[in-house]
């Protein structure tokens, strides 16, 4: 018997109102309003929709609850879902960032987004579901996906989707099974545009893996992009982005901040050269020769202590004939 929960702190804001709502857009059976919102199970029919305009929060006040299925977007209007700290949200079908030609976006700083086990096939964070547009960021809280979990990026349900899954910081704790980057399958089954944004302040969280698929067959209807950027202090070492535990990653991006995105790849952060390496062990901290069941992270490698005591001298003679 399910536990109806009196009040859910998802707060939605209308568009150019100062008035709180709660408004909902759920499917007949399932969650209706944000008072009416019941303790789900895994894998019963219950799903919910946040509509196009409204901007929601899941907080502690809400307490944790398990879906069936959600949507973040209703249309063409972007939907926003905030997960902040105290707020726990698990499905066992699927969230959905967007939906067909339905734009959403969710910003995570705390809390928990847990991807359950299903009784058959995967449970899936679709950023960029179908034609959509779709963008998640993580700053803080945590996303815990089980072992049949996806996280999949620009190409989800149909072909033509683009999202972007940002990671700030190093507050969040990302965790899945399989990684997609512009392709839902290794086969490519859809096709679309993903970006993984990483965005430096102090450090970044890497997102964990058992396997990664990056653009993996390297067709045009596929794109993944690779997004990295200093907005506060940088790391002392090497800068790992994508951790393996599984068969690693396959495939590369198809670009680096519009660049080439090769092994080898450089790009600077804060006047130093860092390169791009598909084939870093984040357990030894050491770069192969080639990819291999040891070496299949990604990661950005930082130059040699010499290197850096170089550039730090040509800095300081600089600043010397500027005086």
């Amino acid at each position: 018997m399910r536990k109806c929960v009196g009040v859910l702190l998802m707060v939605c804001l209308m568009a150019g109102s100062a008035m709180a709502t709660n408004s909902w857009n759920a499917l007949t059976g399932s969650w209706g309003t944000a008072s009416n919102w019941s303790n789900g199970v895994p894998n019963d029919t219950e799903q919910v929709k946040i509509v196009g305009g409204n901007t929601c929060t899941l907080d502690v006040a809400a307490g944790s609850f398990n879906a069936f299925k959600v949507t973040v977007g209703t249309s063409a209007t972007e939907a926003v879902l905030n997960v902040v700290n105290g707020g726990s949200l698990s499905s066992g079908l699927e969230i959905q960032v967007g939906d067909a030609l339905k734009n959403g976006r969710v910003n995570q700083t705390g809390g928990t987004i847990t991807l359950l086990n299903p009784t058959a096939g995967s449970t899936k964070l679709e950023v960029g579901y179908k034609t959509s547009v779709g963008y998640y960021t993580i700053s803080g809280g945590s996303i815990v996906g089980s072992s049949t979990s996806q996280l999949q990026v620009g190409a989800s349900g149909a072909s033509g989707g683009n999202g972007t899954f940002t990671v700030h910081g190093t507050g969040g704790t990302i965790g899945v099974q399989t990684l997609y980057v512009g392709a839902s399958t290794a086969s490519a089954q859809y096709t679309g545009t993903g970006t993984l944004a990483f965005e430096i302040d102090g450090g970044v969280s890497a997102i964990n893996a058992g396997s990664a698929y990056i653009d993996p067959t390297g067709i045009a209807a596929a794109v993944a992009n690779l997004s990295v950027t200093k907005t506060g202090a940088l790391p002392t070492g090497n800068i790992i982005l994508v951790a393996t535990s599984g068969t690693g990653v396959v495939g590369l991006f198809d670009s680096m901040n519009g660049g080439s995105a090769a092994e080898g790849a450089t790009v600077t952060l804060g006047g130093i050269n860092y390169t791009l390496t598909y084939m870093y062990d984040a357990v030894s901290g050491m770069v192969g020769t080639a990819r291999s069941s040891t070496y299949n992270d990604i990661a950005l490698i930082v130059p040699e202590p010499a290197s850096i005591a170089l550039l730090g001298l040509g800095l300081l003679a600089l600043r010397r004939n500027k005086k």
